[in-house]
C-alpha cells in the first residue's frame, strides 16, 4: 500500500517518511489506493442499495443461471488470461511502439473470444443448460471485444498508479447501469437484467473512458503508435506465465458455481451466489488496493528488501485490520440482515453467508500474496499456487457438494483458501519472517477473540428478540466498536502509529514533520 524506511532510533517496526526518493511512490500508492477504495466504497454501498430491490424482483433460479453463465464467459475470455496489462508495466516504457503492440494484441485476443463464445453457444444448449445462458455469454465477450480498443490507456493509467479517473468512471456508471436492470425486472424481463445491468455498465465505462483519453490522453494519441513484432514476443511471454496464473485464479472463483450450478442446480446455486457475494463486501474494499496499487509497488520494491518487507507488513495489517470487523459485523447479524433486505425466502443463504465470511478475512491475506509474486516477477510459483489450490476446490468441492450440497461447496471454499495460504508461506518464508508476520496479526487475532466473547456475553445479557432493524444495528455497532476498542487496548502504540503513518501519507505532510520514534 506505501513504501517504508527505517526511522532516525534505527527501529524497522515503524517506517518514518524522510526519504525524498520514496516520497512519490508512497505518497502515489497510498492515493491511488485512497481513490480506489472509494470506488469500491462507492460501488458496494450504491450496489448493495440497488440489489436489495433487484433481488426481491427476482429468484434465486436467475440469479443461479447468471453465475453459470459467468463462469464460461470467464472461460472463454482470452484477453484476460494475456497478463498484458502486467507485462507493459513490467516493461516500463510508455511510447508508441508499446502502446501499438499492446493494442493489437488486446484486439487480437477480443476477436479469439467472440469466435470461441459462439462456437460454444450450440455445445451449451446441447448440454442443457438455458437458453439465456449463452446468450449471456456471447453478450459479455462482445463488450469485452470492444474494451480491448481502449485498453492500452487503461494500462498507462494503472502503471502511472493514476485510478481517480477509473474511480470516477466506473463510480458513475454503476449508478447509471441499473436503469434497464430494473425496467426489465418490472416487466416480466427478468431474466435479463442481469445481463443488461453488467452490459450496460461496462458500455457506459468504455464510452466515458473514450471521452477522457481524448482530454486527458490526448498525447498518447500524438504518438506514432506501431506493431513490433519482437516487443509483442516478450510481452507474451511474460503476460501468458502471469495470465494463466490470473486464468487459474478466475477458475477458483468461479468452478465452485460450476460444481455447484451442475450436481444441485442453479435454485441453490442462486442461494450461494448470493451468500458469496454478500461475504465479498468486506474484501471488495481491499481488493482494488491490493490487486492494483500492491502489485505495482512490490514490483518498483523488489530490488529493496528491507522497503518490501516493511510494504507487506502493512499491508497485511491494514487488511487485517479493515477486513475483520467488516466480516464480524456480517457475521452477528446475518440473521437478523438477510430477511430484512432481501426478504424471508432467502433465508436459506444465512447459514452459507457465517461460514463463507472467513474467506472474507482470508481472501485478502491471499491477494496481498499474489500481488507480492506477480510484483517480484515470480509468475511461475504464483501459478503453482493456484493449481494447488483448484485441485483442493475441485476434489473437496465435488465430494462436499455431494455429501452437503452448498453447506459442502462454502466449507471447501474456506479450506481452499487455508491450504493455499500455508502453502504460500513455504515459499514466502525467505522473505517474510515468522516474527514479522506473528507481530502483524496478533493484534488483530486477539481483537476478532475478545469481540466475539463479548457479543456472547451481550447476547445472554440482553438478549436477541427485537425488531430485525434494531437488532442489525446493535450487533454492527459492536463489531465495529468492540473491534476498534480491543485493538486500541492490545495493541495501543501499533494502531495508532500505523494509522496515524497511513494519514499522514494521504494529507502530503512534509516528512521533516513526521517523527515516529517509537516501537510498535
Amino acid at each position: 500500500m506505501s513504501t517504508f524506511a527505517p526511522n532516525q532510533n534505527g527501529d524497522s517496526s515503524l517506517p518514518e517518511v524522510q526519504h525524498s526518493t520514496e516520497e512519490p511512490l508512497a505518497y502515489r500508492a497510498v492515493h491511488s489506493g485512497f481513490w480506489a477504495m472509494i470506488g469500491s466504497y462507492w460501488t458496494i454501498g450504491f450496489g448493495f442499495l440497488a440489489n436489495i430491490a433487484l433481488i426481491r424482483l427476482l429468484t434465486p433460479e436467475i440469479y443461479g443461471e447468471f453465475a453459470l453463465a459467468m463462469f464460461f464467459a470467464m472461460l472463454l475470455d482470452l484477453l484476460s488470461k494475456s497478463g498484458l496489462n502486467f507485462a507493459f508495466a513490467n516493461y516500463r516504457t510508455i511510447d508508441g511502439e508499446s502502446l501499438g503492440t499492446l493494442l493489437a494484441l488486446g484486439v487480437l485476443m477480443g476477436i479469439g473470444s467472440l469466435l470461441l463464445a459462439a462456437l460454444a453457444t450450440p455445445a451449451l444448449l446441447a448440454a442443457g443448460y438455458a437458453p439465456s445462458i449463452p446468450l449471456i455469454v456471447v453478450t459479455l465477450t462482445g463488450i469485452n471485444f470492444i474494451g480491448a480498443w481502449l485498453w492500452p490507456f487503461t494500462a498507462v493509467l494503472e502503471t502511472e498508479l493514476h485510478f481517480k479517473p477509473i474511480t470516477l468512471i466506473t463510480s458513475v456508471a454503476t449508478v447509471l447501469s441499473y436503469v434497464p436492470a430494473f425496467w426489465l425486472a418490472l416487466n416480466g424481463l427478468g431474466r435479463y437484467s442481469l445481463l443488461s445491468q453488467a452490459a450496460s455498465s461496462t458500455l457506459l465505462m468504455l464510452l466515458a473512458m473514450g471521452i477522457y483519453v481524448l482530454h486527458a490522453q490526448r498525447h498518447l494519441l500524438q504518438l506514432r503508435w506501431r506493431y513490433n513484432g519482437t516487443l509483442a514476443r516478450q510481452f507474451l511471454r511474460f503476460g501468458l506465465t502471469t495470465g494463466l496464473g490470473n486464468f487459474i485464479a478466475s477458475l477458483l472463483v468461479h468452478i465452485d458455481n460450476f460444481i455447484l450450478g451442475t450436481l444441485a442446480g442453479t435454485t441453490t446455486l442462486g442461494y450461494y451466489d448470493r451468500a458469496y457475494r454478500v461475504a465479498q463486501w468486506p474484501s471488495l474494499l481491499l481488493s482494488p488496493i491490493i490487486g492494483r496499487t500492491a502489485v505495482f509497488t512490490y514490483n518498483q520494491l523488489r530490488d529493496d528488501q528491507t522497503r518490501l518487507q516493511r510494504s507487506t507488513m502493512m499491508v497485511l495489517w491494514t487488511s487485517a485490520n479493515l477486513s475483520i470487523p467488516l466480516a464480524l459485523a456480517l457475521f452477528f447479524s446475518a440473521p437478523d440482515l438477510v430477511p430484512l433486505l432481501f426478504g424471508v425466502q432467502w433465508a436459506p443463504a444465512i447459514p452459507l453467508l457465517r461460514i463463507l465470511l472467513i474467506v472474507a478475512v482470508l481472501r485478502p491475506i491471499w491477494e496481498n500474496v499474489w500481488s507480492m509474486l506477480v510484483g517480484l516477477g515470480l509468475p511461475q510459483q504464483v501459478i503453482a499456487l493456484s493449481l494447488f489450490q483448484l485441485s483442493v476446490l475441485v476434489i473437496a468441492g465435488t465430494l462436499l457438494t455431494w455429501l452437503a450440497s452448498a453447506t459442502g461447496m462454502a466449507v471447501a471454499v474456506v479450506l481452499m483458501f487455508a491450504c493455499g495460504l500455508a502453502l504460500a508461506y513455504t515459499q514466502l518464508k525467505s522473505r517474510l519472517t515468522i516474527d514479522d508476520l506473528r507481530d502483524t496479526f496478533v493484534g488483530p487475532l486477539a481483537a476478532l477473540t475478545l469481540t466475539v466473547i463479548g457479543y456472547l456475553a451481550l447476547v445472554r445479557i440482553i438478549g436477541s428478540e427485537y425488531p430485525l432493524w434494531i437488532a442489525v444495528v446493535w450487533k454492527v455497532s459492536w463489531a465495529f466498536a468492540g473491534f476498534s476498542l480491543f485493538s486500541l487496548l492490545v495493541q495501543p502504540r501499533a494502531f495508532i502509529e500505523r494509522s496515524g503513518y497511513i494519514w499522514r501519507l494521504w494529507r502530503r505532510q512534509s516528512p521533516t514533520t513526521v517523527n515516529l520514534e517509537a516501537k510498535t
